[in-house]
């Protein structure tokens, strides 16, 4: 059996059901979607789950199914299972303060009132954990929050994420491979 270099967990976050299927905060969901194909993923973990290789890291791929507000739970059950380092846990998520089209990388930092991130949280320390937000916009009216993440891209928006879409493989491959500071450099900012 060959040796595996590191094992590294990517966690999309969601809310599981068709009723929420290509919803704002179900873009790391999505963007999961975009590495293998979800029929490929098994219920494990309390999550929708598959295992992947790129250059000998084995690459754990979750899409919880606790729903957003307790995405810890399942995040905190493989974590414990795989014994996976902090700094190679990955979790994407929907950004409010983003505009559409943009994306963040960065390492821990706090959950800017993301329930997601708060939930994992609770379970896990978040300061060395790699983040990738997706700007899913903001409504003018902050009473509109709740209704705006729970709505669907409009045919425009979807427009300027495709470039995020398409290239999610290329990010997550060059975290791994060429480390988080390149991938960083790369990618923080619009993506063409």
């Amino acid at each position: 059996m060959e040796d595996l270099f590191n094992q590294y967990l990517i966690i999309g976050l969601g809310n599981p059901g068709q009723k929420y299927k290509d919803t704002r905060h179900n873009i790391g969901f999505k963007l999961i979607d975009t590495l293998l194909d979800s029929n490929s993923m098994s219920n494990k973990f309390k999550s929708l789950y598959s295992k992947i290789e790129i250059n000998k890291n084995s690459i754990h791929i979750v899409k919880p199914q606790t729903f957003m507000n307790e995405s810890g739970v399942a995040v905190n059950e493989i974590t414990k299972f795989f014994k996976i380092k902090q700094e190679n846990i990955i979790v994407v998520y929907d950004d409010l303060d983003l505009p559409i089209g943009n994306l963040k990388i960065k390492i821990g930092g706090g959950s800017a009132g993301h329930n997601g991130i708060k939930s994992i949280e609770k379970y896990i320390e978040t300061e060395k954990i790699i983040k990738i937000r997706i700007g899913i916009g903001k409504p003018v009216n902050k009473a509109q929050i709740n209704s705006h993440v729970l709505s669907k891209f409009t045919h425009n928006e979807n427009i300027l994420l495709k470039p995020i879409l398409q290239k999610f493989e290329k990010i997550i491959e060059d975290i791994i491979l060429e480390g988080i500071s390149f991938a960083m450099n790369k990618f923080n900012s619009k993506i063409q």
